[in-house]
């Protein structure tokens, strides 16, 4: 990619719509002319991002960020500068000059590869011979041609070296394949061999549609793993990625709820009936990112995993994880411990796994239940005394008062312990808990006093007006700005205004700064744009004149005390007329 004039990244912002961009990570909730969400750069359980439309900027109140449309995809998807403005303007139709960007051909020929191989799986899997045993344990499983083409599943070849032969041609494909985790080098030194053989090949797809990564079934009963997914690399991360996460979006969105599951197979399997807003995870145990992920786009999660003891054990990882977010989790329970998603699906249809959502029992009466299944009332003191221990790491974690109050009612009649006993028992390992985004607003945006309040707006005001700048700075200089940042700010927009000849929009001036700090306070007061006054100019370009008159006079006074000391009337009487000038100014104001 060669260099990019300002106006291509300007026509590029123009033509791309940060609402669109922003709403395909997070869920996008309408607040007056703009939207709120929680914020996809950091954790959080109230919605503190906000998304203004009509300048193309985002802040997050809580941890202090903001910027333009190429900041939030450098920021959410660690994107190079360079890659963004590409991303973007591939999607706007925009053509760049072109030149070679060797970081991102290198990261790119990564993804190329990964996609070459999911069409080499995909050909083997329809391959009248190689592919018969694997299409024959696909009509096992009772899924369709339809499902098998939709989630592109493929087939790995028993031999050990089937994708090194396709595909490993030279020394540079056969280091591509290796760093896509598709190949291993052998343990003598000598050649490659391929990392999945003889395994019913899943592809796994991220956010924007590519092929990140692989997984892969076994076929035969008994054989382990049972799913061997890609590892680590350039373009696969599975703490941060889920399955079916891009296809599921739109609906998990329109039913604001998701169902999490332990395999792919369940997944694909409950997309054919009909359920669309299903993810998994990627062979492990949930994850705070993935978690995160969820929490962003929908209020409701289903954790519904095998009814087995692997399966439980999964869900309590699951219930430890939500509680630093704000979704409603529930746990959908199956009668027979044998049952999975899959399994219970395709016997009792689509229509009796939704009624399991309806029973879906909240994660508190989940782990009330889990604590004390097998046992049986009344209760010796000492399992009491034991389970009340257990259930003192799960009351702190209920951040609803509602909830904990209801949650301690019901230990109260499991174990029949006075509900006050209970409390006190519990308010033991309380700590008094600290509104963090509060917290860390108030060290973005402190209380302000009527100066700071004032010069806040006069910038807000040339955000808005770009073309008053020069009204402005008639009547004001840098040095009214007793607040740095906003010093610093009120030089920076009328550097680039006047240099733009007053053409530059909020987003423009926002990326044209590098300093964090500033990035953060601009970013904060276009999204704030709303609470100024209906005319507060003119008010406040008083305010600060006549704080700067009134130090002056200060100033002034000063000196004339020292000049009185020393008898020097005629000095005197010249900071005499200073002081009636600067009154007179005073006076002119109202």
């Amino acid at each position: 990619m060669g260099i990019i004039s300002n106006e291509i990244i300007a026509e590029i912002r123009e033509r791309t719509d940060i609402v669109q961009i922003i709403g395909e990570h997070v869920r996008l909730i309408p607040s007056g002319h703009n939207y709120k969400a929680l914020c996809p750069l950091h954790k959080e359980k109230t919605p503190s991002f906000n998304v203004v439309a009509d300048k193309q900027i985002y802040h997050c109140f809580g941890c202090g960020k903001g910027g333009d449309v190429f900041s939030f995809l450098m920021e959410l998807e660690h994107m190079s500068f360079p890659e963004a403005v590409k991303y973007l303007a591939a999607r706007a139709g925009i053509e760049l000059p072109t030149e070679r960007d060797p970081d991102f051909e290198k990261k790119s020929e990564v993804y190329d590869v990964l996609e070459r191989a999911a069409r080499f799986y995909e050909k083997n899997l329809l391959d009248a011979s190689a592919g018969e045993s694997a299409r024959a344990y696909l009509r096992r499983r009772k899924l369709s041609s339809e499902t098998v083409k939709k989630f592109r599943m493929g087939l790995a070849l028993e031999a050990w070296d089937a994708l090194v032969l396709k595909m490993g041609r030279n020394q540079d494909e056969l280091r591509l394949l290796e760093r896509a985790g598709l190949i291993k080098p052998r343990n003598t030194g000598s050649g490659f061999y391929d990392v999945f053989r003889n395994r019913l090949m899943i592809p796994i797809i991220d956010n924007h549609g590519r092929v990140a990564g692989f997984g892969g079934r076994v076929m035969v009963a008994d054989e382990e793993p049972k799913y061997l997914n890609s590892p680590e690399s350039e373009a696969f991360n599975k703490r941060k990625l889920l399955f079916n996460f891009r296809e599921a979006l739109p609906t998990i969105r329109r039913l604001n709820s998701a169902i999490v599951v332990e395999g792919y197979l369940d997944t694909i399997s409950l997309v054919q009936h009909g359920i669309a807003n299903v993810v998994a995870t990627l062979g492990t145990a949930i994850t705070s990112d993935q978690i995160h992920m969820l929490a962003r786009n929908c209020e409701t999660v289903y954790f519904c995993y095998d009814a087995d003891a692997a399966g439980q054990r999964a869900t309590l990882r699951a219930i430890s994880l939500q509680k630093d977010t704000s979704i409603n989790a529930r746990v959908i329970c199956f009668a027979d411990p044998k049952d999975d998603p899959d399994s219970f699906v395709c016997r009792e249809g689509a229509d009796n796994f939704k009624k399991l959502l309806d029973k879906a029992v909240d994660i508190y009466t989940f782990l009330i239940e889990s604590n004390t299944r097998g046992l049986k009332p009344p209760f010796e003191i000492q399992v009491k005394e034991k389970l009340i221990q257990e259930f003192k790491e799960l009351i702190p974690a209920i951040h609803s008062s509602i909830a904990r109050s209801e949650v301690i009612k019901n230990i109260s009649k499991l174990l029949d312990v006075e509900p006050l006993t209970l409390e006190k028992e519990f308010a033991g390992r309380e700590a008094p808990r600290v509104n963090e985004i509060q917290k860390k607003r108030n060290l973005v945006s402190p209380v302000l006093n009527a100066a700071v309040q004032r010069q806040e707006w006069v910038i807000k005001h040339l955000l808005e007006y770009p073309d008053e700048l020069e009204r402005v700075r008639a009547l004001l200089s840098p040095d009214d700005f007793t607040d740095p940042r906003l010093k610093k700010l009120f030089e920076a927009i009328s550097f680039q205004q006047q240099a733009a000849s007053g053409a530059l929009k909020p987003a423009e001036i926002l990326a044209a700064l590098d300093e964090p700090e500033l990035i953060s306070r601009l970013s904060e007061l276009i999204t704030t744009l709303e609470d100024r006054p209906p005319e507060p100019f003119m008010e406040c370009v008083r305010g600060l004149l006549k704080t700067r008159l009134e130090n002056e006079m200060k100033s002034l006074q000063s000196q004339i005390r020292e000049v009185e000391k020393k008898g020097d009337d005629r000095q005197l009487a010249l900071l005499s007329m200073e002081q009636i000038e600067i009154k007179r100014k005073i006076d002119l104001l109202y």
